[in-house]
């Protein structure tokens, strides 16, 4: 049973290391993105505890949809602070 899962794992590997590398790339390039972020403490944390909790797709959704959806809630909340009206 043991030398089955090892063999197992030893065919799998070489297509988990890329897999696994991806992902660490994905996730740091995200919360390095998000960080930069001019926003407020909630929306911050909440996409942080998605990327990080949800390992596997968090990073994709915040760039799939979080990204732009971030971008355009800080111009118009910078729009409102320069008084402009849109």
């Amino acid at each position: 049973m043991f030398e089955e899962i090892s063999e197992l794992l030893r065919n799998l590997l070489p297509l988990l290391i890329p897999i696994a590398i991806l992902q660490v790339i994905l996730l740091v390039v995200a919360l390095v993105s998000l960080l930069r972020k001019r926003l407020p403490f909630k929306d911050k944390i909440l996409w942080l505890l998605l990327v990080i909790i949800v390992n596997l797709i968090g990073p994709i959704v915040y760039f799939a949809a979080g990204s732009h959806y971030l971008d355009e809630k800080i111009a118009k909340r910078e729009d409102e602070a320069h008084g402009y009206r849109g």
